[in-house]
């Protein structure tokens, strides 16, 4: 199982707000990228991997992101949507204390609100 943590972002990430939300999240991590499957990675100054970032999509279709993620109607999810997920090991909660600042400091910053999977 994994914890997940995704930002449904009004305006598009770029690199200055994502930039501001890692080092919200930690300035002592370490972040790798993967460029072949537009994957990021952050690690713990020690090299323990603690949180994956997937590549920014944009969902145009209406409805499409409260569908996948279940979400009430009445629930306001700007449209389109600048999807960003999140994925940390599920027994880690220094891990998903850093997904967590990283989600919220880049919905703070673009606009939109966040979804988890608790």
């Amino acid at each position: 199982m994994t914890f997940d943590i995704i930002g449904l972002c009004r305006d598009e990430p770029g690199a200055e707000e994502t930039i501001e939300a890692l080092l919200v999240a930690g300035p002592e991590l370490l972040v790798a990228e993967q460029a072949e499957d537009g994957v990021t990675q952050l690690h713990h100054p020690d090299g323990r991997p603690l949180v994956v970032i997937e590549d920014i999509r944009l969902v145009r279709v209406a409805g499409e992101a409260q569908r996948l993620l279940g979400l009430d109607a009445e629930v306001e999810v700007p449209h389109p949507v600048w999807w960003v997920e999140c994925r940390t090991r599920d027994d880690d909660a220094e891990a998903e204390t850093v997904a967590r600042a990283f989600i919220g400091a880049l919905v703070e910053r673009t606009g939109g609100l966040s979804w988890s999977n608790r």
